[in-house]
Order: C-alpha cells, then structure tokens, then sequence
C-alpha cells in the first residue's frame, strides 16, 4: 500500500506549481517606480549685467536639479551671485519690487549645485541676481528634473516559485508511490 495522503499533498504541489508557471504568474505583481531623467538645459553659458531670467516649463511633483558655475568677467576668477527660483506669479511681483515668495534661493559662488521640488506644473523662473557687485559675471548653468512613474508589473519571481513548487511536488509524489505504509501486527 502505498502513503496515499503524501501522494496526493505531492500531487496537490505539482497541481500550484504548474498553475504559477501558466496561469496565475501575470497577476501576481509588483508596483515598479521607473524614473526617467529630463534635461532642460544641458548646459548653458550667458554673461549676467545686473539679472538675467532663464524660464522653464516644469512638471509638477518632480525633483528638480542643476549646476551653477559663476566667474568674474574681466578676471574669470571664481565669484558669486544670487540665484533665485520663482514661479510665475511670484516673478511678476519681483521684478516689480513687490514681496514675493521664492521656491529657492542662494548666493552661489563659484561651482555648486542646487535641488528643489515643484509644486504645480508651470513656468518657473531662474533669476541670477547680480545688482550687489560692480562685474559682470559669466555662468555656466544646466537643470534637469527626474521624473516618476508608477506601474504594475508581473512579479519575475513567481516562475522560480512554481518551479520549485513543481519540483518539491514531484519528490514527494514518488516518495509517497515508493513508500510503503507501515504495517502493524495488531
């Protein structure tokens, strides 16, 4: 006689594993976040008199990143500048003398970087204030932003999970069809 309940526990495995191999493996899934990088402005070099205004177009909800290199014009040593992000509603107050509430804001010198996070798509501009100094100053500039997105993919470990099903059921089936039951002598 033969383990009858082995057999068919072995039986009952091969039964998942190939259903996780055919069947149930593309809804099994993972959320997989892909995140895409936009140059806005690769790179960029302009002389700064008293300001200068860079506009860009930005998505909400991203992460947004850059370069500044700022150098005296007549010497092109290392100076500063004071850099400034505004949106567009907030711009048209600056540049009209009005209080306005920046998005970021630094007096940069020589080489540094800068991040902020957008909070609405729009037209964001990025002012490099140079009123405070008697040169003018070259920048060298670039922003990019990265991108999110969010989708759901079938899991790539639910094949090794079937196969190992299948293969732990097919032992046990002939271990259960091999096996004798043990008999007792009442």
């Amino acid at each position: 006689m033969v383990l009858l309940k082995t057999a068919l526990l072995g039986a009952f495995l091969i039964t998942v594993g190939i259903l996780l191999l055919t069947v149930a493996g593309p809804y099994i899934t993972v959320q997989v976040q892909d995140i895409q990088r936009h140059d806005v402005e690769s790179h960029a070099e302009f002389l700064v008199g008293d300001f200068t205004d860079r506009q860009y177009s930005l998505p909400a909800s991203v992460s947004v990143f850059g370069t500044i290199d700022v150098a005296q014009a007549p010497t092109n040593q290392s100076s500063d500048v004071q850099f400034i992000v505004l949106d567009a509603a907030n711009y048209q107050q600056w540049i009209s003398g009005q209080q306005s509430s920046n998005i970021f804001s630094a007096d940069e010198q020589g080489h540094s970087n800068f991040t902020f996070s957008t909070t609405s798509a729009g037209t964001y501009h990025f002012v490099f204030d140079n009123r405070a100094s008697l040169y003018k100053k070259y920048v060298g500039f670039s922003v990019s932003f990265d991108e999110v997105s969010t989708s759901r993919q079938a899991d790539p470990r639910t094949p090794y999970v079937g196969w190992g099903l299948l293969g732990v059921g097919l032992v046990v089936v002939v271990y259960g069809l091999i096996r004798k039951a043990p008999t007792s002598w009442g």
